[in-house]
C-alpha cells in the first residue's frame, strides 16, 4: 500500500532511472551467459553478491537488527519477489526469447491491480489507469513483434515468464502490506538471502554438477546483476512500493524492453525497425496518461447546476492562548 504522506511528484524519475538499470541488464546478462556462464549459476552467484554487499551497508548504516521472524519474513519475500522474477526469467529464456519476456513481464502492473483490489488495500485507480495499462503492454507487444523477438520454441518458456509476472505482480503487493513504512536495510540483505535460498534449490534440482567457466564477460555480468540490478535497483524498487504502492513501480516493465532495444542498437549494432517508433509511441502514450496530471475533478461542494457556491468561511479553531486569557482574566 502506498504511503499518502509522500506525494507524486518523484515517480517518474524514479522509474526511468530504475528501468534503465534493469533494462540494461538483459544485455549485460546475455554477454554472460553467451561467453559460456549457465543462468542459473549466474543468478545465484549474483545473489550472493548482493546479500555480501547490502550486510556491510546495514552494519555502517547502525539500521537497528530486526527480530528474526521479521527477517523470516523478508526472506519469504524475498524468495517469491526477487527469487520469483529473477529464476523464471533465466530458465524461460531456454525456451523463448527476450521479446515474450518482456511481453509476459509487462502484465505485472496489472497483476498488482488485480490483486490489490482482491486485497481491499484501500487504493483506487479509474479506467484511465487502466487504459493506460492495456496501452503500455500494447507498446511492448509491437516493440516486440517489431524486431522479431517474440518467438516461441517451447511453451514452457511461456509458462515461466507468465509465473515471473505473477511473482512480481504480487509480491510487491505483499511487500508493501507487510512493509507499509518501506523495507529496512536488514530486510533488504535478507530478501537477496531468501532469493538466493530459492535459487540454490533450483540448481540443485536443474543444474547441480554444471560449474562456471570465468572469463571478462562472465565477471562483468555477475557484478553488474549483483551490484547494480539487484543491489541498487531493488532497493529504488522497494522504495517506490512505499511511496507510490505496487502498481505505480511496476511500471517500470513498460521501460525495460525500451532500454534493451536502445542498448542493443547503439552498442551490439543491432537493426531498428521503423514500427518500433509505434510501440515507442504508445508506452510514452501510456506513461504520460498515468503520470501527467489529469484534469481537475469538481469539488464535492460544487452545486448540481455547475455554477460555485459562495465560499465557506474557514472553520475558526479555539485558541488555547485565548481560553488561558479569559480564565485568568476570570
Amino acid at each position: 500500500m502506498a504511503d499518502p504522506s509522500r506525494g507524486p511528484g518523484s515517480v517518474l524519475p524514479r522509474l526511468v532511472l530504475l528501468g534503465i538499470l534493469w533494462g540494461a541488464t538483459f544485455p549485460i546478462s546475455r554477454l554472460g551467459v553467451a561467453a559460456g556462464a549457465n543462468p542459473f549459476v549466474l543468478v545465484t552467484i549474483a545473489f550472493g553478491i548482493a546479500a555480501a554487499v547490502s550486510a556491510p551497508a546495514a552494519v555502517a548504516s547502525r539500521s537497528p537488527f530486526p527480530s528474526w521472524r521479521s527477517l523470516a519474513e523478508s526472506a519469504g519475500v524475498g524468495a517469491l519477489l526477487i527469487g520469483g522474477i529473477n529464476l523464471p526469467l533465466f530458465w524461460g529464456e531456454r525456451f523463448a526469447t527476450g521479446g515474450v519476456a518482456s511481453i509476459v513481464y509487462a502484465t505485472a502492473p496489472m497483476v498488482s491491480l488485480a490483486f490489490v483490489w482482491l486485497l481491499r488495500t484501500g487504493e483506487r485507480f479509474g479506467a484511465r489507469t487502466g487504459f493506460a495499462l492495456v496501452l503500455g503492454l500494447g507498446g511492448v507487444v509491437v516493440l516486440a513483434l517489431a524486431s522479431g523477438g517474440a518467438a516461441i520454441t517451447n511453451p514452457w518458456g511461456l509458462v515461466s515468464f507468465g509465473i515471473g509476472a505473477v511473482c512480481q505482480g504480487t509480491g510487491a503487493v505483499a511487500l508493501g502490506r507487510l512493509r507499509p513504512r518501506g523495507e529496512g536495510a536488514w530486510g533488504e540483505t535478507f530478501q537477496f538471502v531468501g532469493g538466493g535460498i530459492a535459487s540454490l534449490a533450483v540448481v540443485a534440482v536443474l543444474a547441480p554438477k554444471i560449474s562456471i567457466a570465468w572469463s571478462a564477460s562472465v565477471v562483468v555480468s555477475v557484478l553488474y546483476v549483483g551490484v547494480v540490478s539487484m543491489v541498487i535497483g531493488y532497493a529504488l524498487f522497494f522504495d517506490m512500493i512505499r511511496r507510490h504502492g505496487a502498481v505505480e513501480a511496476n511500471q517500470v516493465t513498460f521501460l525495460n524492453p525500451v532500454v534493451a532495444l536502445v542498448l542493443g542498437v547503439v552498442v551490439f549494432a543491432e537493426p531498428f525497425a521503423i514500427e518500433e517508433i509505434g510501440g515507442l509511441a504508445l508506452i510514452l502514450l501510456a506513461l504520460a496518461l498515468l503520470h501527467l496530471p489529469g484534469p481537475p475533478r469538481p469539488s464535492s461542494r460544487t452545486p448540481s447546476g455547475g455554477a460555485p457556491g459562495p465560499p465557506e468561511e474557514p472553520e475558526r479553531r479555539p485558541d488555547r492562548t485565548d481560553g488561558s486569557r479569559e480564565a485568568r482574566q476570570s
